[in-house]
């Protein structure tokens, strides 16, 4: 799915020109095209924007977007896009909304969070994009562009610092040596205490959770050696070493008073460390006879993840973690052709692979026994700390492989039929085996009644599957500033296979979708108001989720539960009002319902009736808004702003449990920009959630370990930030 760009990278973004709303350039359809003339719905927001409003990573898109809805899960958090998500976030599992970064796939949720600086823009594109953008992009694509290397010599740096004493600095250097040749290097820091304060944690006390600690780096290399040649390189290096997100616990199936959720007991203590080392190159020749361009972009991720989360239930009399160890390493390659876009037939011709090798270093593992089993109790003869309960051994291949092509036809100056189709091709294969040891496991007495206590289950597994896709659109250019368009897309998300450790792997199909859509993209009144709305249905087969099962010995696993439709609609505006005023409102309504006769075995065992329940993240609707103005003081524009976000509410999982349940929630920001005239820098002070509302960021029962686990969005902040250009 890699997403091949130009060499010269356009800015976006929703700076505020003279006189109307800028014009922004987005590539979501493999070619820069103006965001208003793009017949598909999408939300764009320049890398100055989310700089300003504190969004450094993909998890706080969701408190700018209101179709985005990013849930937490204990370090591996993933995206849903009208309501479709996959809450698969293991080693086998894909992502329905996957994340391009420079157009470079990853399966792993863990290596999304420390790419989101030196920005161009973040393209959020809403529904499948199964033709152009590759595989599992069933609800969306959320597609990170950063600047490229540049032919003007020149740099930036930032500055900030806020309460939880975060420190955010950010700093970006470009030297154009020549037309021909330019380097670019840039790099990200953020440090911050935790939100909650963690107590009654074995051997770790004063541990706050919730904390960052992110470093990056990156140099670009862009070259042109003859005419129509264009080579660019990228190199990226990332280290996290952080408590990381942390979760409050309860009694299984009770929601607790989580009062501000900023101080709650975790009884182990929870890390998370990672270590990247990310390569990125695109070749692209543009003389070819028949006007046409050849591009090759690849890269190649090495990523090592550590991650330690606390896992001690009433169940079993010992505290526990859950150690976590991945070793991914990726590879993307995309070969594409297309002729000139200004052609009246212009095609688009490719093909991808994807391939990803990752070692499993996994368990459940006990730190120390409690009660009568810890040290100088009365069986502490048969204590098992120090043991792995469960321990998971694996080496798991992935590959993907596709063929795609995309034709757009001008039938006249206003009327343009597309047609576009891809084949995929997935295959899955693991290796390995879960050793289980039963004393630490379960029944710590069996260390002295039985003699054999330890067993093994193969975790071997394999699956192989070939799906197309397609693309129908149609859309009427009715005057230079309005778009009307209409399109049909199917939708598809591999499948797999899944074990507990317990039991054999057993295998799940993908799922599929069609959709239809129909849209509309405006200015009016001189380019001073924007209007775009979109209508869409689904029709969602094989949904994917976690359920128990006798074939995994009564575990939970991935399983297609059955289908489910999905229709809503979106409205997006923005109007540059006289005085320097600006407004701008999103809204997404949002009706999710499965469908008849299924039953789906809870955790408990309890075959439970899911048929018209509500999908998983999806709330019914949510607003965003925003009002500023620019003042001119004393030589200087002050532009204050106020914005918020409304989302009613939603169930984190397919049961619909009103203690897994998001209540509605209402939160609002203030910021004010102080920037000199003609001068290169700016001072920001913001204050975010100012109400201090509790919101979750998700919500779980954990029938394994006997307990509810609830995790939660950030709370107040506040702090500045000073930046400048040179």
């Amino acid at each position: 799915m890699a997403q091949a760009q130009t060499q010269a990278q356009p800015t976006g973004g929703t700076a505020q020109p003279a006189g109307g709303i800028a014009e922004i350039v987005v590539t979501a359809n493999r070619v820069e095209s103006s965001a208003q003339k793009t017949p598909i719905a999408l939300t764009v927001y320049s890398g100055a924007e989310l700089a300003t409003k504190g969004v450094s990573n993909v998890s706080a898109l969701a408190a700018i977007d209101p179709s985005v809805n990013i849930t937490s899960s204990t370090g591996a958090a993933y995206v849903a896009v009208r309501g479709i998500a996959s809450t698969d976030v293991t080693e086998t599992g894909d992502p329905s909304v996957p994340i391009a970064r420079d157009g470079f796939y990853t399966n792993r949720s863990f290596n999304i969070q420390s790419s989101m600086y030196d920005l161009a823009r973040v393209e959020v594109l809403k529904g499948p994009q199964g033709t152009l953008n590759g595989r599992n992009s069933t609800g969306g694509l959320v597609s990170i562009i950063t600047n490229r290397p540049s032919n003007k010599t020149g740099g930036y740096a930032a500055l900030g610092y806020g309460n939880y004493n975060a420190i955010d600095a950010d700093l970006g250097f470009n030297y154009a040596a020549s037309d021909a040749f330019q380097v670019r290097a840039s790099g990200t820091y953020h440090l911050r205490d935790g939100y909650r304060n963690l107590t009654g944690i074995y051997n770790g006390q004063g541990l706050r959770g919730d904390d960052s600690d992110v470093l990056s780096g990156r140099i670009q290399f862009a070259w042109k050696p003859v005419d129509g040649l264009k080579i660019w390189a990228s190199y990226q290096h990332d280290k996290i070493n952080n408590v990381g997100d942390v979760t409050m616990d309860s009694t299984l199936a009770v929601r607790p008073d989580f009062g501000d959720g900023k101080t709650f007991a975790n009884t182990t203590v929870t890390a998370t460390n990672l270590t990247a080392d990310r390569l990125r190159w695109e070749v692209s020749y543009d003389r070819l006879p028949a006007d046409l361009t050849l591009v090759y972009a690849g890269g190649y991720d090495n990523s090592s993840y550590r991650h330690r989360t606390d896992a001690t239930g009433p169940v079993y009399p010992a505290y526990r973690q859950f150690i976590q160890g991945e070793d991914p390493k990726t590879w993307n390659h995309e070969v594409r052709l297309s002729n000139s876009v200004n052609s009246r037939l212009f095609f688009q011709v490719g093909w991808f692979h994807f391939q990803e090798r990752n070692t499993i270093n996994s368990g459940l593992y006990n730190v120390a026994m409690t009660g009568a089993y810890a040290t100088g109790g009365a069986s502490a003869f048969l204590s098992q700390a120090g043991q792995y309960g469960i321990k998971f051994d694996y080496d798991i291949l992935t590959k993907s492989d596709a063929v795609f092509g995309q034709v757009a036809f001008r039938v006249n100056d206003q009327i343009k039929l597309t047609l576009g189709a891809r084949n995929t091709w997935d295959s899955k294969l693991r290796t390995g085996q879960a050793t289980l040891n039963f004393p630490a496991l379960a029944f710590p007495e069996w260390g002295f009644v039985f003699p054999f206590t330890t067993g093994s289950t193969p975790g071997n597994g394999a699956m192989s599957t070939s799906q197309p896709t397609y693309h129908v659109g149609l859309d009427y250019q009715v005057s230079p500033a309005s778009l009307i368009y209409a399109k049909f897309d199917t939708g598809y998300k591999s499948g797999g296979f899944n074990s507990n450790g317990s039991a054999a792997s057993v295998s799940y199909a993908p799922e599929k979708l069609s959709a239809w859509e129909i849209g509309t993209k405006n200015r009016f009144f001189g380019n001073k108001l924007q209007v775009n709305a979109s209508a869409f249905y689904f029709d969602y087969r094989g949904y994917q989720a976690s359920r128990s099962e006798a074939a995994l010995s009564g575990g939970a696993g991935i399983f297609n539960v059955g289908s489910a439709k999905i229709y809503g609609a979106e409205l997006q505006t923005i109007a540059a009002l006289p005085g320097g005023v600006r407004v701008d409102a999103n809204m997404a309504v949002l009706k999710t319902e499965f469908g008849q006769g299924i039953v789906v075995r809870d955790g408990a065992g309890n075959n439970r009736d899911i048929s018209g329940h509500r999908l998983p993240n999806a709330p019914g609707f949510v607003a965003t808004f925003g009002v500023e103005k620019a003042f001119s003081v004393g030589g200087a524009t002050v532009t204050p702003r106020l914005d918020g976000k409304y989302s009613s509410d939603f169930y984190y999982d397919v049961f619909n449990d009103s203690d897994t349940r998001s209540a509605p929630y209402v939160t609002g920001n203030f910021q004010i920009t102080y920037r000199p005239d003609n001068s290169g820098w700016q001072l920001d002070a913001y204050l975010r959630n100012f109400t201090d509302k509790v919101v979750l960021a998700n919500a779980a029962r954990n029938y394994v370990a006997g307990k509810n686990t609830y995790q939660f969005q950030a709370p107040r902040t506040f702090g500045v930030r000073v930046s400048t250009k040179f």
